[in-house]
């Protein structure tokens, strides 16, 4: 009986201690370090070296409200990034023909001390470094080595590429490759292309959302509402490179107080080979049939400009042979409403002929964007972000075995027409 109970009494204490050992890798959130934006550029010795001058040292002090005791000291350093005087290692060497790096990503996480009872007002919101190295996740684990953080990409709402960094397509697959395999990283995190570094993109403060990350992020999740903006998520990216070998992917501007992200990068194998603009982009997403709403604000009548804004978008294609090539037909039906016009004009825009008239000169300026950017997209980039080899592929299979060989050369055959059919329905109310 006795060993019975001692049994018992050996297996519960086994099982109380798997249940009371409480979590044994919690790091408080205190801790931790949130990281919001990754930059990441071609490295390049002299632009670096630019960004650890003294000149913008100050500069950054401005911007990120440094408050006089917490001014960095500035140090020397050798070629090891030793200092002379304590003899410690203070910043990563500077590159030689035995360590040359392919990388300075730039980090950004807040101050989450900011957020707290105990903020101080002069206190900077956010936290910035940058480093060279060859593993872009991995300097995560170089930074630890520096700061009192344990950083963490769970929160990750933007990575920016720089402007050099895109001209590489090696790079470029490397860094997709580190983001996609990183598991901590979510596959909805938004992937931006910078017009110049993407250290000049995350230093900048906006004055509406000083934390860099969270605005771009916020910005390109009302890519639904607003037609001149993409959302492109790192899965997605990914996904058409798997299928096309090419992809589009947001662009962003830099601004003294703020950012714009407008227009995208085009790629092809892994390469950047050309901007579209808003415009162009407008037409992309109605093709595409990832446009919910768009704006249009260049049709006029007489000295008026008519803005006109889409309700419902439905974007059809179809494939047929025509003298034993092959044609896309894109059917684009357009339902929208008039948000302005002259008050008191005497015009009624829903009657006809104005409302015909509306109807014309927008069926034309869609007609010759689309056209303008499939000739951009064939004839200048040669790149299929429209998805028609994938397409045919599904579609007519026997004709893409054939087609598939040489698609580069294809591609630019293949007859493409876009039909649309724009329906005004309201135009506002006015008492």
């Amino acid at each position: 009986m006795k060993q019975k109970r001692g049994a018992v009494l050996a297996i519960l204490m086994v099982f109380l201690a798997f249940f009371m050992s409480g979590c044994w890798d919690r790091v408080e959130i205190e801790d931790r370090g949130y990281i919001l934006a990754l930059g990441v550029d071609k490295y390049d010795p002299s632009d670096l070296n630019k960004y650890e001058s003294s000149e913008y040292i100050d500069l950054d002090r401005k911007t990120q409200k440094f408050s006089p005791e917490q001014k960095k000291p500035d140090i020397k350093t050798d070629q090891k990034g030793i200092d002379p005087q304590t003899k410690r290692k203070v910043k990563p060497p500077l590159p030689s023909s035995k360590n040359e790096y392919k990388f300075a990503v730039t980090v950004l996480f807040p101050n989450l001390r900011t957020i707290g009872k105990d903020s101080k007002p002069d206190e900077q919101m956010r936290f910035l470094f940058v480093r060279p190295t060859n593993n872009v996740v991995g300097v995560r684990n170089y930074l630890e080595r520096e700061i009192n953080k344990r950083l963490y990409y769970g929160y990750l709402k933007v990575v920016v590429l720089g402007r050099d960094l895109v001209e590489e397509p090696g790079y470029v697959r490397e860094v997709l490759d580190a983001l996609n395999r990183e598991s901590d990283i979510p596959q909805n995190t938004f992937l931006l292309v910078s017009e110049t570094t993407a250290r000049d993109i995350l230093n900048t403060m906006p004055l509406v959302q000083p934390v860099t990350g969270i605005h771009l992020f916020e910005i390109s999740k009302n890519a639904s509402i607003y037609g001149r903006v993409i959302d492109t998520p790192l899965s997605q990216v990914v996904n058409s490179f798997i299928d096309s070998n090419c992809a589009v992917i947001s662009r962003v501007e830099p601004g003294v107080e703020t950012l714009k992200v407008a227009g995208a990068a085009v790629f092809k194998n892994f390469r950047f080979v050309g901007w579209l603009d808003e415009r162009q982009l407008q037409i992309y997403k109605l093709l595409m049939g990832k446009a919910k709403h768009t704006f249009i604000d260049d049709l006029k009548y007489k000295s008026t400009y008519v803005p006109f804004i889409t309700t419902e978008i439905q974007s059809k294609k179809k494939i047929k042979s025509e003298k034993g090539r092959l044609k896309i037909v894109y059917n684009l039906r357009i339902e929208g409403e008039v948000i302005e016009f002259v008050f008191k004009s005497g015009y009624k825009v829903l009657d006809d002929p104005m409302r015909k008239y509306i109807q014309n000169e927008l069926n034309k300026i869609i007609k010759k964007r689309a056209d303008d950017l499939i000739y951009l997209l064939k004839y200048r980039y040669n790149a299929d972000v429209l998805g028609v080899g994938d397409f045919i592929s599904k579609k007519r299979s026997k004709d893409w075995e054939k087609l598939k060989k040489n698609w580069d050369d294809e591609f630019k055959k293949i007859d493409i027409e876009v039909v649309p059919d724009v329906k005004l329905r309201r135009s506002g109310t006015i008492y």
